[in-house]
């Protein structure tokens, strides 16, 4: 499956923005239960992405491309695997801000708002006062170079990495030690602004107390595969047809899930 990503890879000075998915084989699902152990989020993504992915634009998707890409191209790449896996449908489970009610909310992920980056993405050049800025919109590498990072330090070593010029040439501490909060405030807007975005945020009214509120949408958490349900497909296939674990994982899902189906038919049709 091909798609379109909302903001590119930049290669030589354009942006690779198709992306093309491999063929959903139990080696895919096995590489998002496994990669789940690794406690570095933006580490996670990177290695989920490098096993499902066949391609972005004329080169394979290796882990440097994938951490290359943008935040929000990631997130998508995240949601689209999510339906890959589970389908377009998606239920949540939310708890009221005011009642503390449990409710569900429906909703299909191809319908989520995406919005696409702006002319000139990944770079913006802006003014910060007298001082003219050449920034870069964080990606894959960014994130997983603040990742163990308290919040004040992680915002310290982004500017450093995101500010690649000023007034042409490259920054020196005394530039960020000057940075006002009013500085930084402008540039992560100027930066929003440029970024392409994925919806990770649902309004919502809790149908017990009808208040109105915001729910936070977790594309990573969302991928929902059950290690237990699948091993136990793995060994079924395995203890009836006495197929490796490897050409079991080599099989597309749909094919698998056709074999469990026999299986199953041919055990209600001897009363087992």
């Amino acid at each position: 499956m091909e798609v379109l990503l909302p903001g590119g890879l930049p290669v030589n000075g354009r942006l690779e923005r198709h992306a093309r998915f491999r063929p959903l084989t139990g080696r895919i699902e096995q590489a998002v239960i496994e990669s789940s152990d690794v406690a570095d989020r933006p580490a996670y993504v990177t290695s989920v992405l490098c096993r499902a992915l066949d391609s972005i634009g004329a080169g394979p998707a290796d882990e440097a491309s994938v951490a290359r890409l943008g935040v929000a191209d990631r997130q998508y790449l995240i949601l689209r695997l999510g339906a890959l896996l589970g389908g377009e449908q998606l239920w949540l489970k939310l708890r009221c801000a005011a009642c503390d009610a449990w409710f569900d909310v429906d909703l299909r992920r191809n319908e989520l708002p995406v919005r696409a980056a702006a002319e000139g993405y990944p770079w913006i050049s802006l003014q910060l006062g007298a001082r003219h800025i050449e920034a870069v919109v964080p990606n894959g590498e960014d994130q997983q170079a603040i990742a163990a990072l308290d919040d004040a330090a992680a915002m310290q070593r982004l500017l450093r990495r995101c500010i690649r010029r000023v007034d042409g040439a490259a920054p020196g501490e005394e530039f960020f030690a000057r940075l006002s909060e009013a500085d930084i405030e402008a540039l992560d807007e100027a930066l929003d602004d440029l970024a392409p975005a994925v919806c990770d945020r649902l309004q919502v009214d809790c149908p017990e107390c009808h208040h109105p509120q915001q729910a936070p949408l977790d594309h990573y958490a969302q991928l929902g595969i059950d290690e237990y349900v699948f091993y136990d497909e793995v060994h079924t296939l395995a203890s009836h047809y006495h197929w490796s674990e490897a050409d079991i994982l080599d099989l597309p899902r749909s094919k698998r899930q056709r074999y469990l189906d026999l299986i199953s038919r041919s055990a209600a049709l001897r009363g087992g």
